[in-house]
């Protein structure tokens, strides 16, 4: 493994089911949030098409971010292969669907008329190395945050926004609760983080489409410790259940 194009094929096919990385050589761990974006989007590049992106709303300035391709994104009735996919980390959050592009520089209130639905989802966090908690967390960032897939769930009734910083959100494994939180991102808190990542999205040639779909940060998480079926529960508002 000679080059950040290399690393990035190695993660791909780590995901994928193939062969476990260990510690890539010292030059091609990212070395700053520059370094961190360049190996996503290397990524991205030999992956195929964006269909949406990641970021920690409402945490950090600016928050973290990653795109998402299309490939790992998944309907809550499809059953998503964990193992081959190195599943092993569930995170319940909330996500929303845009109906119109979004261009460098949009404003929140541009933000909030191109969102088209808001979404309970699943990310599924896959581990592409053979020991992830000895990997460099810059490296775990390159790797598209571990993303491993993203399940999305029925659109849920607008109303939702306005209590979004106190939500219920609760994650079940196998039927039985494991982790349940009562705070997270604001909707204004949200809209913010797109409008940024409007902007940086466009500066690193993946603008925000029509139809991609944005997660907005963890609610609640937990491992999965062989549990087959993963289900979110957004208060009284809907679920979103996956097995894998």
């Amino acid at each position: 493994m000679k080059t950040i194009s290399d690393l990035a094929a190695a993660l791909i096919a780590a995901h994928a089911g193939g062969p476990k990385l260990d510690a890539p050589p010292e030059a091609l761990v990212p070395v700053d949030l520059d370094a961190v974006y360049a190996l996503q989007d290397e990524i991205l590049a030999q992956i195929g098409p964006v269909g949406g992106w990641k970021i920690a709303a409402g945490l950090g300035d600016p928050p973290l971010c990653s795109p998402i391709p299309a490939n790992r994104y998944f309907a809550a009735a499809d059953l998503i292969d964990g193992k081959h996919h190195r599943i092993f980390l569930a995170e319940i959050e909330i996500a929303v669907r845009l109906g119109a592009d979004l261009a460098a520089g949009a404003t929140t209130e541009a933000v909030e008329a191109a969102i088209a639905s808001v979404h309970p989802a699943i990310e599924l966090v896959g581990n592409p190395f053979t020991d992830r908690d000895a990997m460099p967390r810059n490296l775990q960032l390159g790797d598209l945050q571990s993303n491993g897939a993203v399940v999305v769930g029925a659109a849920l009734d607008r109303s939702i926004i306005a209590g979004l910083h106190t939500l219920p959100v609760a994650l079940e494994l196998d039927g039985k609760p494991v982790h349940a939180v009562d705070k997270g991102a604001s909707w204004t808190e949200t809209l913010s983080a797109i409008a940024w990542l409007s902007g940086h999205a466009a500066a690193r040639g993946l603008p925000l489409k029509m139809g991609q779909v944005i997660i907005t940060g963890a609610r609640a998480l937990a491992p999965l410790d062989g549990a087959k079926m993963i289900e979110g529960v957004v208060g009284d508002w809907g679920r979103v259940t996956c097995g894998v």
